[in-house]
This record gives structure tokens, C-alpha cells and sequence, in this order.
């Protein structure tokens, strides 16, 4: 998927949103929107979900991380990807259905909210 640097219209956020992309390139990673909805999945976030970006991206991040519904996900999650609490991390089952330990926090500049962002640890190769 391409960087959707339009999204951030301050040129302080898309820069810094592109160097977190950068600095995890080789790390399975997904940004969130202001409503926790996916925004971006880099390269190895696609290949651990087997699907193209383009297919998956707007969901929100609680169905992505394998609850079935809000209310089954941790409240931390939401705010650490609001950037309103601490980091989130966890154990969760991505739909190839093996468990994969993630941690969900948040860019967060003057105050504000830029993105927030999910990485996965990488899979484990055979």
C-alpha cells in the first residue's frame, strides 16, 4: 500500500508519520485514525493478514485484532491508540489464527493526536 500522506495535511505530522513508517518498514505495522480505523498497512502488516491493504484498510482496529465485537476488546486498547493512555500490549489471534503478540500506541504531537499504531511481532520463520 502507498503511504496516504494526504491524510496528515500539517507537513510536522506527515513527516513525522512517514519516519515511524520508515523506522518500522521491516516491522508488520497498521496506523489508526481518530476513530481507531485502520488507515495504513504497511508491507509485512499485508503479508501477515494475506489480504492487500486495500481490502482491509478503514476496519476498525478491535476487529483487526481478532474480537468479535467493541466490547470485547480492552479499554487500554482504545486509549493507546488515542494516545490518551499508556501503551497496549497483548496476545491476539490475527485470522490465520495463530497468536501473535502486538502493542497498540499512539503519535501523538503538542497534545494532539497524529496517528496511532499498531506492531506486530514479526512471524516466526520455519
Amino acid at each position: 500500500m502507498l503511504f496516504p500522506a494526504d491524510l496528515w495535511n500539517d507537513p510536522a505530522d506527515r513527516e513525522i508519520v512517514g519516519r515511524t513508517v520508515d523506522l518500522f518498514e521491516s516491522t508488520p505495522l497498521l496506523l489508526t485514525d481518530r476513530l481507531t480505523n485502520s488507515v495504513f498497512f504497511n508491507d509485512p502488516a499485508e503479508a501477515l493478514y494475506g489480504e492487500a491493504a486495500e481490502a482491509i484498510v478503514n476496519r476498525a482496529a478491535w476487529s483487526l485484532l481478532g474480537f468479535d465485537f467493541s466490547s470485547a476488546a480492552p479499554t487500554a486498547l482504545e486509549a493507546a491508540l488515542l494516545g490518551s493512555g499508556d501503551p497496549w500490549k497483548g496476545i491476539v489471534r490475527l485470522p490465520d489464527g495463530a497468536p501473535r503478540f502486538c502493542e497498540a500506541s499512539a503519535v501523538v504531537r503538542d497534545g494532539r493526536l497524529v496517528c496511532g499504531m499498531i506492531r506486530f511481532a514479526a512471524p516466526e520463520s520455519d
